[in-house]
């Protein structure tokens, strides 16, 4: 590395050895960090020496393969942001003679008098007779009488100086072939050996410069690596300023105090391994620090990666159709187990009192210290710890309007808004007369007149509100209603009772088993009806349509209910039926499909099809429609739970309708709110190392909590949705089949959040024919 006090010494600098190397024709490739050094760099090349070159970065990219590949070529110069990924080598080509004669003619080193001809002497002499003038600062005529022995030893004299690290006396003393293979070693110069050169690498292959420093080693390595490509020959130097970004963080200071002691000044360029050393000890610090930047985000980005792999597995699996009830009855069944866990607690009683003691009285008693205790003896504790926060806090606040009793220094205090709160907490009236000195006395009266104020309060409170908690079964009780309000049928608070006694070692949790049989008979019974009144509604919606005739819902209707229940009505049954007996027929085939359990029967004859081709006449024989792309060319678990959710999507397509939208409407609306808690999280969790705590360690047990927050929400909301809502069916436009659709839109009161509840049943139809007279739904 070329070490600089500035940067423009760096960038003059930089100019001239390209215009050493581009003299000669050695082609040159630069490396800058931004587009804006690029171009800074075209414009200090163009307007000092007139150097053609071509500039590649983003603004170019339809022209980057063109550009890369004739780099390599007889004086070429590119200036280049990034030379990583571009996808095209940089080859060295051949050079004709014509060819390099007219380059050097027209980087004005070589007389119009030298040809093809000429011999390399002839072409060592003539040029060094030409740029002799402009090189050593003598008169042209001078240049052309001079000995060439003596012009030549001048002019490596000249080169050597400027270009070597040889001290003046060793030049001094030196004949020209020392000062040639000195020049050799430096790599800097190409004139001292100038002749007919064959190929670019005869000239010593492709010459990169560095402008600066990367943060990366990679990215300098890359730009390194484009020289001596493939055993060409080649060489790169990097140029360094102390103004650089690189230097000003991490070495700027301490490199500028050892130069300074060196004696080094502006203008001046060194070179020493040492300062190559610091300079990539510098690059290594910015990689350890990005280092552990991308690692922190990783980390920070691992606990909610994992949350996203459960979330949207979830959430797949419900697109899909892959057993929802089984998802839902878990839910429901978690969300139950954690209902009975907290309202038949030891604990839960006294954590009630506990809550009541805090609201009537502002006080914080632990539960553990109510367990076990009768109303009376619960009463007691409850006044004494009232009284005890009472006192605690009046001296508290006191300090906050009163010197201390052991201050010695006379301070003013807000006589005004003691007498505020005073009168505000505790209804106290203090006598403004008696609040002049702030003194030991002062403070006195006004303590046991709050503390005798509050204690009366706690005194005279009623808590007669504790004795339903200490009552035996409150839990059970408790845990009835909450059973009642979250799942809409009634578990007697009996039969909690009876059931918590049947604890044995098959069966830990009776009540919530007991709970989840209730729900499989309900949910069974809906499994029979709510088809049927789906179905039903959906022909009444159609009937109403403008533009669609009864005729067309019938033939509508008829489609479905011979698909759905395998039944063969035909257009008959609008003459001999009401809409109320096609209701009950239809319930009694329901509950048949249901009962015969048809279903779990074609899952399994449809995953014993070992073809695509044996599943596809399958699928056709008995859904008339062909086998979906999606369930084909799949094997094991994956082809049985596409075939479980193709059926099902088929004859459980109204309720798997309604799931599904429950679902996905509870995970997405709760999952955005989570994410946004996340962001909080993050944004805020820094602030934790003022207590000495890792925020690492804290996002990902605060994220941790609150994704099992969220989940159980989910599970919840889900739970009370599933017995609480019902879909209602879509608006026709045309006549149609009742085929599988995307789920339909809900509707949104307020207590659903987005989906309606409608009537248990849709009812009957008066009149002699399906479809005639006003519906009762």
């Amino acid at each position: 590395d070329v070490v600089f006090l500035t940067g423009k010494d760096k960038w003059n600098a930089i100019t001239d050895e390209i215009k050493a190397f581009t003299d000669g024709g050695r082609p040159v490739l630069v490396g800058t960090t931004s587009v804006e050094k690029s171009e800074t760099l075209s414009k200090l090349l163009t307007s000092k020496h007139m150097v053609q070159h071509e500039v590649l970065n983003a603004k170019q990219h339809d022209r980057e393969a063109p550009i890369v590949e004739n780099a390599g070529q007889l004086g070429a110069v590119m200036i280049a942001t990034n030379m990583a990924g571009r996808g095209t080598d940089i080859k060295l080509g051949k050079i004709s003679r014509e060819q390099l004669l007219d380059h050097w003619l027209r980087r004005g080193i070589a007389p119009r008098t030298l040809t093809v001809e000429s011999s390399e002497s002839d072409v060592r002499e003539q040029i060094y007779r030409k740029i002799a003038s402009k090189e050593l600062e003598i008169d042209k005529k001078q240049a052309e009488t001079m000995p060439f022995a003596d012009l030549e030893l001048q002019l490596l004299r000249k080169w050597a100086n400027k270009f070597t690290w040889l001290g003046p006396d060793n030049v001094a003393k030196a004949n020209a072939e020392k000062l040639r293979e000195a020049l050799d070693e430096n790599g800097r110069f190409l004139l001292h050996r100038i002749r007919w050169f064959e190929t670019i690498e005869d000239m010593g292959g492709l010459h990169v410069i560095g402008t600066e420093r990367h943060e990366a080693r990679r990215i300098d390595n890359q730009l390194r690596g484009r020289s001596g490509r493939q055993g060409d020959k080649g060489s790169s130097r990097f140029f360094v300023s102390l103004d650089d970004d690189l230097m000003k963080m991490f070495a700027g200071e301490t490199t500028m105090k050892i130069l300074s002691r060196l004696g080094m000044k502006e203008g001046d360029a060194i070179e020493h391994p040492m300062l190559s050393k610091r300079i990539e000890g510098a690059q290594r610090k910015v990689e350890e620090r990005n280092f552990q930047i991308r690692k922190q985000v990783l980390e920070y980005d691992e606990v909610m990666e994992a949350q996203r792999q459960y979330f949207y597995g979830q959430r797949q699996r419900v697109l899909e159709g892959r057993d929802v009830r089984g998802l839902l009855f878990d839910m429901v069944r978690t969300t139950v187990r954690d209902g009975v866990d907290k309202y038949l607690d030891d604990l839960y009683p006294c954590e009630c009192a506990a809550e009541f003691a805090k609201n009537k009285l502002e006080c914080s008693i632990a539960p553990e210290k109510l367990k076990g205790m009768s109303f009376e003896e619960m009463e007691v504790a409850i006044r004494e710890e009232a009284k005890y926060d009472a006192r605690q806090a009046i001296e508290l606040t006191l300090g906050e309007y009163l010197p201390s009793e052991e201050s010695e220094v006379k301070v003013d205090y807000d006589t005004e808004g003691l007498i505020k709160w005073a009168r505000n907490r505790f209804g106290v009236e203090l006598d403004p007369n008696r609040l002049q000195g702030g003194n030991a006395q002062e403070r006195q009266y006004v303590r046991d007149q709050l503390v005798q104020r509050a204690e009366d309060v706690v005194e005279h409170a009623d808590l007669s509100g504790i004795r339903e908690y200490t009552q035996k079964d409150f839990g059970s009780g408790e845990l009835s209603k909450w059973l009642k309000d979250k799942l809409g049928f009634e578990v007697r608070t009996q039969d909690i009772i009876n059931a918590q006694k049947d604890v044995d070692r098959n069966n830990p949790d009776p009540v919530t088993t007991m709970v989840m049989q209730r729900v499989e008979q309900w949910y069974h019974r809906r499994e029979i009806e709510y088809p049927v009144e789906y179905g039903i509604g959906m022909f009444q919606n159609m009937v109403r349509q403008p533009g669609i005739g009864p005729q067309q819902a019938a033939t509508a209707f008829l489609q479905w209910a011979n698909m759905r229940f395998g039944l063969n009505w035909t257009q008959d049954i609008f003459k001999s039926s009401t809409l109320q007996t096609a209701s009950q027929q239809l319930m009694q085939a329901s509950q048949k499909f249901v009962d015969d359990r048809r279903m779990e029967k074609e899952m399994v004859d449809a995953i014993a099809c070992k073809t695509d081709d044996e599943l596809n006449a399958y699928w056709e024989k008995n859904y008339l429609r062909p086998l979906p792309d999606t369930m084909r060319y799949l094997s094991g678990d994956e082809r049985a739970n596409a075939i479980r959710a193709g059926v099902e999507n088929i004859r459980r397509l109204e309720l798997l309708r309604f799931e599904r939208t429950i679902v996905i409407d509870t995970l997405d609306s709760q999952w955005k709110d989570h994410l946004y808690a996340m962001d909080q999280l993050r944004d805020t969790i820094g602030f934790r190392t003022f207590s000495q705590n890792d925020p690492r360690i804290e996002y990902k047990r605060e994220g941790s909590q609150m994704f099992k927050d969220m989940l159980a929400n989910v599970k919840l909301r889900v739970t009370e949705l599933l017995f609480k809502a019902r879909l209602t069916p879509p608006q026709q436009q045309q006549p149609q089949n009742f085929a599988p659709r995307p789920a339909p839109r809900p509707m949104a009161p307020a207590q659903t959040g987005g989906l309606g509840i409608i009537g248990p049943g849709l009812g009957g139809i008066s009149g002699p024919g399906l479809g005639q007279g006003p519906s009762q739904a």
